[in-house]
C-alpha cells in the first residue's frame, strides 16, 4: 500500500492505490480547507507534492508556475505510490492540525476477497437451480409416465432425490417435451426440511441463464444485488429509499400503519414497488431477462419481512411481542407483486424474534461468526440497532430502536449514502472551519450517517459541543454558529458552496437525534455483556455492519460513546452484511441451512423488560458517557486539543 507522509507534521498514513489525496489528509487528521465537497471548484485544498508521483486532473485554479512547483488540488488527485506532501499556509484552516498522529490506524471496509475468506469454501449447489436432463424416449417396452422419467433422470444425473412437482410444472410437460424432443431443463427448488420441488420445465438447455436476486429490505433503504449463480459473483447492485417511509420513518409507525387492512395492503405495495424498480434496474444493467430469474433471497427485520409478505405485524407491538411467523413459506415472486417468471421463487431468511430478523441472521452468516473461534461483537448500525455477542458455541442478541438518524433520515439536511452526500468532515478547533468530502466528489447536497457522526464528533473534540449535546456558548462568536428556525445550528456548508443553492446545517435537534441513537447502541452492548457476565474488554473482534462507507472513523465513533473503547485493530467494517448474507444463501444450500441453524441458536434479550437497559441508556446520553473512565482515549483527545489551543 502506498504511504503518504505530510510535512512538517511528519504524519503518515497507508492507503489503497488510487485513494483521493484530500481524503488521505482527512484520514491523517491534517487540517486542510475544503468547502466544495471535492469537485475541484473551490480550489482551496492546494497541496505541494514534494516527493513521489500522483495522478492529478488539471485545474484552472492552479497557475502554470504552481503546477511546475508541484501544486495539486487534493480533491482531484489520486495517490499512486509513496509520496511526501506539504500543506501550504494558504490551505490550512488554522495554525496547526487539531489532533496529530505519527501514524493513523484505519479499519477499511473488507474487500470482496476478505469477505469471502470469512466463510468456509463451500461447494454445495444453490438452493434454486436449473438442471438440464436428456430423457429417454418412451416406447411400448418403456411407457413410464413423463413425470417419472423426469424424476428418474434428475436423480440419475443430478442426485435430486424424491422430487415433487407443482401442478403448474406438470401442465408444462406435454408441450415442452414435444417441442424439445425430450431434452428439457427443470427448475429445482431444494428447500430446508422438505423434498426438492420441480416448479418449472423448459425446453432445451437453459442452464446458461442462472440468476438470483438478493434483497436487503431495510426500514429506511432497500438494496438489491443480481447474482450470477453460474459464476458465483454479483453482477449488478443498487439501492433506494424504502417507499414505506411515506407512512412512517421507524418500525413502530409502520407496525401501527400495517395494523389495518388498508394500511397493510399499501405498505406491501410500497415495498414491492421499491424492490421492483431496483430489480428492473440491475437486470437492465446486466442485460438479464427478468422472467428468467431463478429466485429472490430476502433478508429483512421481522416487521419488514411480515409487511413484504402482506402479513399483519400488529401483534409485535404489544406484550409479549409475538410475531405471526419466524419462518415464511415458499411462494412465487408474482404473488408478492415482484417481477419474475411464473416459477421465480421467494425465500426469506428466518426471523428469530419479534425485533430480531433475517437481516441479522444473514449478517452473522456473512461475518463468518459460526466458524470463528473467538468472542465476537456484531453491531448492525441502522434504523434499528441490532447487536449480537457470540462465539462458535452460543449467540445472544438484542435490538434497540436507534431511529433513522444513522441513515440520514430525520435529520434536517440528512440523506442516504448517495452521490452528493457529505461522508467525511474535519473541523478546525479554533476557527470551526470545516473540511468536507462528499460521495462522488461533487458539490454537497446533504449529509449521510458517516458524515453526521464525523461532524458531531469533530464539534465535540473541537470544544464546540458540550457533553449534553448543546453548542458551547463561546461558539456564538463564530460565523459558523447561528440561531435558526429549529434553534442553534452549525453551518456546515454555505449556500454558494452547496449543490442545492442553500446552506447545509446541523441543528441541535439533529445532534440530539444522533445522541439518542448512539446511546441506545451502547446501552444494548452493555446489557448483553452483563447477561453473559463478561467484561467488554474481553471481546476479540468487533464487526460493524450497516450502510456506512469505507471511511467511518473509529476514533470519532468511540469519542461519541457509541462503541466501546477497544484497540483499533479489533474492529472490522463489513458493509451491508444483510445483503451479503442473502447473497451467500442464494449461492449455496449449505449456507441457507447454516442461516437456519443460526436462528435456532440465537438467544434473544428483550430490552424493554431489561432492568438495566434504561440505566445504561440514560448514562449514555452524554458525550461520550457519564463515566469518562470508560473512554480514556476520548478524554486523551480532549486533553490534547486543550494543550494545542493553549500553545497557539
Amino acid at each position: 500500500m502506498p504511504r503518504v507522509t505530510f510535512i512538517p507534521e511528519d504524519v503518515f498514513v497507508d492507503v489503497q492505490t488510487g485513494e483521493n489525496l484530500l481524503r488521505t489528509a482527512m484520514m491523517a487528521d491534517v487540517g486542510v480547507t475544503a468547502t466544495c465537497g471535492g469537485d475541484g471548484t473551490c480550489g482551496k485544498c492546494r497541496m505541494i507534492v514534494e516527493q513521489g508521483d500522483v495522478e492529478a486532473i488539471p485545474s484552472s485554479r492552479l497557475t502554470d508556475d504552481q503546477v511546475a512547483a508541484g501544486y495539486v488540488l487534493g480533491c482531484t488527485t489520486q495517490v499512486v505510490g509513496d509520496i511526501v506532501v506539504r500543506i501550504p499556509a494558504e490551505s490550512r484552516p488554522g495554525a496547526a492540525p487539531a489532533r496529530a498522529h505519527s501514524q493513523r490506524t484505519l479499519a477499511p471496509l473488507l474487500t470482496i476477497e476478505e469477505q469471502a475468506a470469512r466463510v468456509p469454501l463451500d461447494k454445495s449447489i444453490p438452493p434454486v437451480l436449473r438442471r438440464y436432463v436428456e430423457l429417454p424416449r418412451p416406447d411400448l417396452c418403456d411407457n413410464a409416465d413423463s413425470v417419472s422419467r423426469l424424476r428418474q433422470a434428475l436423480r440419475r444425473e443430478h442426485r435430486v432425490r424424491d422430487a415433487t412437482f407443482t401442478l403448474e410444472a406438470m401442465r408444462e410437460i406435454p408441450g415442452v417435451v414435444a417441442e424439445a424432443e425430450w431434452n428439457v431443463t427443470a427448475l429445482v427448488v431444494d428447500p430446508i426440511g422438505g423434498a426438492p420441488a420441480i416448479t418449472r420445465v423448459e425446453p432445451g438447455d437453459t442452464t446458461d441463464q442462472q440468476y438470483a436476486i438478493a434483497v436487503d429490505v431495510g426500514t429506511t433503504s432497500v438494496e438489491v444485488a443480481l447474482v450470477d449463480l453460474n459464476e458465483n459473483v454479483i453482477v449488478a447492485q443498487c439501492s433506494e429509499y424504502n417507499r414505506q417511509v411515506k407512512l412512517g420513518s421507524d418500525v413502530i409507525t409502520r407496525v401501527i400503519a400495517g395494523s389495518t387492512l388498508a394500511g397493510l395492503v399499501e405498505l406491501q405495495h410500497l415495498v414491492a414497488d421499491t424492490i421492483t424498480d431496483l430489480v428492473l434496474q440491475v437486470c437492465a444493467e446486466a442485460d438479464v431477462s427478468v422472467p428468467d430469474l431463478n429466485a429472490y433471497f430476502v433478508a429483512g427485520n421481522t416487521v419488514m419481512t411480515h409487511l413484504l409478505y402482506g402479513i399483519s405485524p400488529a401483534s409485535i407491538r404489544f406484550e409479549p411481542y409475538v410475531p405471526v411467523a419466524s419462518e415464511f413459506p415458499l411462494t412465487t415472486a408474482r404473488k408478492l407483486g415482484l417481477p419474475g417468471g411464473p416459477a421465480t421463487q421467494v425465500i426469506s431468511m428466518p426471523c428469530p424474534a419479534s425485533w430480531l430478523g433475517g437481516d441479522i441472521v444473514a449478517g452473522v452468516l456473512a461475518a463468518g461468526i459460526p466458524w470463528a473461534d473467538r468472542l465476537t461483537l456484531f453491531v448492525d448500525i441502522g434504523t434499528n440497532g441490532e447487536i449480537v455477542l457470540a462465539n462458535t458455541d452460543w449467540l445472544i442478541a438484542c435490538s434497540c430502536s436507534a431511529g433513522p438518524a444513522f441513515e440520514g433520515a430525520g435529520i434536517q439536511h440528512g440523506m442516504r449514502a448517495a452521490e452528493g452526500a457529505i461522508e467525511q468532515v474535519r473541523i478546525e478547533s479554533t476557527t470551526l472551519e470545516p473540511a468536507i468530502l462528499t460521495i462522488g466528489n461533487v458539490k454537497p447536497l446533504g449529509i449521510c450517517g458517516s458524515g453526521l457522526i464525523d461532524c458531531v464528533a469533530e464539534l465535540f473534540l473541537a470544544g464546540a459541543l458540550e457533553r449534553n449535546g448543546h453548542l458551547a456558548p463561546h461558539t456564538a462568536s463564530s460565523e459558523r454558529v447561528r440561531s435558526g428556525e429549529r434553534g442553534m445550528e452549525y453551518v456546515l456548508v454555505h449556500a454558494e458552496d452547496s449543490g442545492t443553492g442553500s446552506d447545509i446545517v446541523l441543528t441541535e435537534t439533529d445532534i440530539e437525534s444522533l445522541m439518542r441513537a448512539k446511546a441506545a447502541i451502547h446501552a444494548g452492548i452493555s446489557v448483553l455483556a452483563e447477561c453473559v457476565d463478561i467484561d467488554i474488554t474481553q471481546v476479540e473482534e468487533v464487526i460493524v455492519a450497516g450502510g456506512f462507507g469505507h471511511y467511518l472513523d473509529l476514533e470519532r465513533v468511540m469519542a461519541l460513546g457509541m462503541l466501546p473503547e477497544l484497540p483499533l485493530d479489533r474492529f472490522t467494517f463489513i458493509g451491508n452484511s444483510s445483503l451479503l448474507g442473502a447473497t451467500h444463501a442464494a449461492k449455496s444450500s449449505e449456507m441457507l441451512k447454516t442461516a437456519h441453524k443460526i436462528a435456532e441458536m440465537m438467544t434473544y434479550v428483550e430490552l424493554s423488560v431489561s432492568a438495566g437497559f434504561m440505566d445504561h441508556y440514560m448514562s449514555s446520553l452524554f458525550l461520550p458517557h457519564t463515566d469518562l473512565a470508560r473512554f480514556p482515549r476520548a478524554q486523551q483527545l480532549i486533553d490534547q486539543r486543550v494543550v494545542i489551543e493553549e500553545a497557539s
